[in-house]
């Protein structure tokens, strides 16, 4: 079995396609080659998708890590992020015994059709559980719709709740903007025209049995941007529909900060919506 040592990083280019007990299975989205990486981000097996499970179930039997049927709160990044973004949060949510995945895909590299049936695989992946919560951040709602959208029967997924946070369901106006640039388009690949206002609503919205909230808890960066749009894309004030159309809760954290997936408010109330959901609003309470 191989040993690595630490990665050094590369997440842009590296999805998430296997998780169990926070063993990773990666593939290169540019080589198509696979990597296995333990719970310290160390690799552990290169080579083929079949090499690299074939190395995690002998360390399954060695370290004797059992099956988990528990609720399973699944993390989609946003767009030109990568999971480390979200690792506070992960970290929060476990350490009040959520089960928590945070799932890397490379959003620069390809549109949201491609990332959403690599999460329709990556979901297929997982081992018995009872049912699955998202939280999702900024253009990672639109994935998860895509994934919905594709799929047969989306209550094969079992899914139960969904939160999102600073949401785009209505579309980015600064995408808007932006793809009208050559340059932009050829950095920020295509999934910058998945996400501008006329693709985005053509995206069927989530299922009315799934129970929905919204978190606002918008960054100071962003308060910034409003200046160079027609209306700020989280609250669009001419194209429907708003985003609190949405969901049936929609909390507004007011406090602004840099770095606002950091902010402890918005992880105990991300965690109040998993376990009560929109009953009683106690998200808001918390």
């Amino acid at each position: 079995m191989k040993f690595d040592f630490f990665t050094l990083g590369g997440r842009f280019y590296w999805e998430d396609v296997f998780n169990f007990q926070d063993w990773v299975i990666q593939k290169n989205i540019k080589s198509g080659k696979y990597r296995l990486l333990d719970p310290h981000n160390i690799c552990r097996e290169s080579g083929s998708f079949e090499i690299c499970k074939d190395t995690l179930l002998k360390y399954i039997k060695f370290f004797e890590l059992p099956d988990d049927d528990s609720e399973i709160v699944v993390i989609l990044h946003g767009f030109a992020r990568t999971k480390a973004s979200v690792a506070l949060m992960k970290e929060y949510l476990n350490k009040n015994s959520l089960n928590t995945i945070a799932v890397n895909y490379c959003s620069l590299q390809k549109g949201i059709s491609y990332h959403a049936n690599i999460l329709q695989q990556f979901i297929g992946n997982l081992t018995t559980h009872k049912s699955i919560c998202f939280i999702t951040v900024g253009a990672g709602c639109l994935v998860l719709r895509k994934m919905l959208d594709m799929s047969d029967n989306y209550r094969n997924f079992k899914i139960s709740r969904v939160l999102d946070i600073n949401p785009i369901n209505s579309g980015s106006d600064f995408a808007d903007i932006l793809v009208k640039s050559s340059l932009a388009r050829r950095l920020l690949g295509p999934m910058l025209t998945d996400i501008s206002t006329d693709r985005a609503l053509k995206i069927p919205q989530l299922p009315k049995d799934i129970e929905h909230g919204i978190i606002f808890c918008p960054s100071s960066i962003t308060s910034l941007l409003k200046k160079f749009t027609s209306h700020y894309e989280s609250f669009p004030s001419a194209s429907p529909p708003n985003e609190k159309t949405y969901a049936e809760s929609f909390v507004e954290i007011d406090k602004k900060s840099l770095f606002p997936l950091e902010n402890s408010h918005l992880h105990k109330l991300c965690l109040a919506f998993l376990k009560y959901g929109n009953s009683g609003k106690k998200a808001e309470n918390t």
